[in-house]
């Protein structure tokens, strides 16, 4: 499936047999969020924010933001009487290319199976140009979580199926995310989105982020700065885990999570200081050009990966790697350049899935999943619930750079 049909099913939301979904090509596309023109409204802390429902779209793009203030009130977009242009484009970067294999299986099954494979998101550094599938589903197709926007390959398989099994090839187009602070103006951010990621964040005590928020931040008011401060002491304690807080301290120092506590550390004080902040999950996809520790290519089903985004006035959502920067000093001796440029850098060796607190896999389990960033099988109940059951799965990943 070329990358327009793709395109055409993912504002679809088709869902059919493998074959008929292959040929099928329509013209449907999501239509203009008519709330993206609101102008955000600031939150002093993550004690006092109110967490926006987001639009049925807010999460399918990491999307450049509207201007908003710290700690200080709203900013309205204005300098000296005149309004800042919108913010440029990215500069161009030469497109890589990956290709991937993912494969689920399962031992023969008396209850219904059913199976979702999470798909990159489509934005301005990564996109699906060719995807296609195989398997002995009963259907399969693509569904969206309408609150998260995370588009999911879904197979479905009757009681009964012998051997249970869903191939997906998809080739994935990837350039570099760089931010640079020259390139100033404003765009538009939809309150709810701003709103929703305000809210207070991870499972920490919230009075103990708020005061390790201020005495991280201490006297600094902007945003920017404030989010730097953040990040050099999430990286700081990342590495040595002396003087953190006890409810802390296991997130921080977990080295086998993919960086999702880094991650989540980062987002929880950016939003108890008033800034807007969000996880964003993904998969490492090939070897990395800037450290041997932070790439992956083959057999990649262990290397999933988290980051994070922060919302700053007049520059939108900026891309951090709090995580990664530990994980080169650590294992590289890193000397701190690329700790430096993870801060407003991702290097698209990965590919994003979604980005946000939680997930409810369309037609799965009922309550909200936090985590999200490999392929999960669940088993339908008499009942009609649904049961991950990813430990009877057979799951594979494979990556490889291509040259097409």
């Amino acid at each position: 499936m070329k990358r327009r049909a793709f395109l055409a099913l993912a504002g679809g939301l088709a869902v059919a047999p493998g074959s008929v979904l292959a040929a099928k090509k329509t013209n449907s596309s999501p239509k203009p969020d008519p709330k993206a023109t609101k102008k955000p409204v600031a939150k002093p802390n993550a004690k006092t924010a109110a967490a926006g429902k987001p639009s049925a779209k807010a999460g399918l793009r990491a999307p450049a933001g509207n201007p908003r203030g710290a700690a200080s009130g709203p900013v309205s977009g204005h300098v000296g009487g005149m309004r800042p242009a919108a913010l440029p484009l990215p500069r161009q970067q030469s497109w890589r290319h990956y290709d991937l294999v993912v494969k689920v299986g399962a031992p023969d099954n008396t209850q219904p199976l059913r199976a979702w494979i999470p798909l990159p998101q489509e934005n301005e550094w990564q996109r699906v140009e060719d995807m296609d599938w195989q398997g002995n589903y009963a259907k399969a197709g693509l569904r969206r979580d309408g609150d998260s926007g995370l588009l999911t390959f879904f197979a479905e398989w009757p009681a009964g199926s012998r051997a249970p099994a869903a191939e997906l090839r998809l080739r994935l187009g990837t350039r570099q995310r760089l931010f640079d602070i020259t390139r100033r103006g404003t765009s538009t951010e939809s309150e709810d989105v701003l709103n929703l990621n305000l809210a207070p964040a991870g499972p920490w005590p919230q009075d103990v982020i708020a005061d390790l928020a201020d005495r991280v931040t201490g006297r600094i008011r902007e945003p920017m700065p404030q989010a730097l401060a953040i990040y050099d002491w999430v990286v700081d304690h990342g590495l040595s885990c002396n003087g953190v807080p006890e409810s802390v301290q296991k997130s921080l120092c977990a080295q086998n999570d993919g960086g999702a506590g880094l991650a989540g550390v980062f987002v929880a004080l950016c939003r108890a200081t008033g800034i807007p902040a969000r996880r964003v999950s993904g998969q490492r996809i090939g070897p990395s050009r800037q450290s041997a520790s932070l790439g992956a290519s083959g057999d990649v089903s262990a290397a999933q990966h988290w980051r994070a985004e922060f919302h700053a006035p007049f520059y939108g959502w900026i891309p951090v790697d709090p995580a990664d920067a530990v994980l080169a000093q650590r294992r590289d001796g890193d000397s701190g350049s690329l700790r430096k440029r993870l801060f407003g850098f991702w290097e698209m060796n990965w590919a994003a899935y979604f980005s946000g607190d939680g997930v409810r896999l369309p037609l799965g389990p009922g309550e909200s999943l936090s985590v999200v960033d490999r392929p999960l099988l669940g088993q339908v109940e008499r009942d009609g619930s649904v049961r991950l059951i990813n430990r009877q799965a057979n799951i594979s990943l494979e990556a490889h750079p291509s040259e097409n």
